[in-house]
């Protein structure tokens, strides 16, 4: 199963493929890949507050925690909130998506995503946008 801490949802909206090492890039693009297939939005994902899928490879990974585990753990604790997610859910990438829709505008990224090194390149706000201007129900 995969395994996403909090703030990862909204990042693999805006995932394009840039990041911290070859493998690392590799590795997320195959879970791209993966939830953005045609059965993706049913595929499950249960939420850790530790290195998830995502951080397998990457050349931060300290163990379980990250080298920058108190900004990425204000990161993860931002999105946690703001998406009622809690530790060991397991919900669809599908499901994921549709509280993302709803529960982050504009204004409540920026925010939450304040000290972010990726927030400034745009990939996510752009992503976010195409999300929400969707007028399709993403929840069967």
């Amino acid at each position: 199963m995969i395994q996403y801490r909090p703030h990862h949802f909204l990042c693999t909206l805006g995932f394009q493929r840039k990041g911290y090492s070859p493998q690392f890039i590799d590795n997320f693009q195959q879970i791209s890949d993966i939830l953005n297939s045609r059965e993706g939005d049913g595929i499950p994902i249960q939420v850790v507050q530790q290195t998830d899928s995502i951080c397998g490879p990457c050349p931060h990974k300290r163990g379980a925690l990250c080298k920058d585990q108190e900004k990425i753990a204000v990161l993860d604790v931002r999105h946690q909130e703001v998406l009622s997610l809690h530790t060991g859910q397991v919900l669809t990438w599908g499901e994921a998506k549709e509280k993302i829709k709803t529960s982050i505008s504009y204004d409540k990224f920026q925010e939450i995503c304040e000290g972010c090194s990726w927030r400034d390149l745009g990939y996510c706000a752009q992503a976010l946008k195409e999300l929400q201007s969707e007028n399709v129900d993403l929840l069967p």
